[in-house]
């Protein structure tokens, strides 16, 4: 772990600093990863509350939510972005930054073949296009039907996703803050540092994240439709729970971190490989113990142990599941 008095310029060469950003990319494969996977498979947790406002939109919101999904696998934002090793994992040589994180240049493309699988499976049974292009055309047809759809009854359907959250990651309610809305950023965003980065910036139609409010800290989530603000609450959510990993690090080494790990152009990779990682992630996690209390214990690990667990998640997740039940007891 970088001390305090570490560095007032961060070396962003200096192996200590490519361990915690390292630690950083890995714990925002789990956060996009949780976050994608509620997106397309939560609604039916609030099925009741969502076929009294309008009858089958929990089917419609599934059929929005893997649409999206599958975008970022065989859609514009893979064509703009590419996999974790460019162009469908053709080359041999990751991306940066996953060329220099160990877990990702050797599993992050695997993981984005098979969340690709699981979608494209999901999407014939939901009757959703798999061909790029007619699979865009027709995410937009959906979403803009929704946009309809779900006019005049924004506040209920924040109230049911912030309820639906709260229980899934017990998480006070009064501590999140979901807003349907097309106005949806807020706080201090990373600017991009490239043209790509730049256009997926004015395409962004939803932004989730935590924000100090006074002494404590709040998940804000805004999103054009309900699906998307399902996916913000959790992602801010996930990422407050990781900020018990991040809280020992002096600012100056906080701020090189977090501004090497977070950029957006770095999102469609993690949103290719992290439904899958989180998949392996749950199935390995203790069933007696509350995630978010797993996750918490996962984000406090230093670099090297963090980055051993999530092999063992992959390639052995019987021993995952004895670390994850060791690390609690601690």
């Amino acid at each position: 772990m970088l001390e305090s008095s570490s560095v007032q310029n961060p070396d962003l060469a200096d192996p200590k600093l490519i361990q915690q950003i390292n630690k950083r990319l890995t714990l925002n494969l789990l956060i996009q990863g949780a976050a994608a996977h509620v997106y397309t498979t939560a609604s039916h947790l609030v099925k009741d509350d969502l076929e009294e406002i309008s009858e089958g939109l929990t089917d419609s919101y599934d059929r929005l939510a893997i649409s999206v999904q599958l975008n970022y696998c065989i859609g514009d934002n893979a064509l703009l972005m590419g996999r974790p090793n460019r162009w469908w994992g053709f080359s041999r040589t990751p991306q940066k930054p996953f060329r220099d994180h160990p877990f990702l240049a050797r599993y992050g493309n695997q993981l984005a073949t098979e969340a690709t699988r699981y979608l494209k499976k999901r999407a014939k049974a939901k009757k959703i296009s798999a061909t790029p292009f007619i699979q865009w055309c027709q995410s937009m047809s959906l979403l803009f039907d929704l946009l309809k759809r779900e006019e005049g009854w924004e506040g209920q359907l924040e109230k049911i996703a912030k309820r639906a959250v709260s229980d899934m990651w017990d998480i006070p309610i009064g501590r999140l803050d979901a807003c349907l809305t097309q106005e949806n950023t807020f706080g201090n965003l990373q600017v991009p540092k490239t043209f790509v980065g730049r256009l997926m910036r004015k395409g962004a139609v939803g932004y989730g994240g935590v924000e100090r409010r006074g002494e404590s800290f709040s998940v804000v989530a805004k999103a054009w439709v309900f699906p998307l603000l399902l996916h913000e609450l959790v992602k801010g959510t996930v990422e407050l729970i990781c900020l018990h990993g991040l809280n020992k690090l002096s600012e100056d080494v906080y701020q090189a971190v977090t501004d090497e790990a977070d950029q957006l152009e770095y999102e469609v990779w993690l949103l290719q490989a992290g439904p899958e990682m989180w998949r392996k992630f749950i199935a390995a996690a203790p069933r007696h113990i509350p995630l978010a209390r797993s996750m918490m214990n996962v984000a406090r690990l230093d670099p090297q142990p963090l980055e051993d667990l999530m092999f063992l998640v992959v390639e052995e997740p019987n021993r995952a599941t004895d670390q994850l039940i060791a690390l609690d007891r601690e």
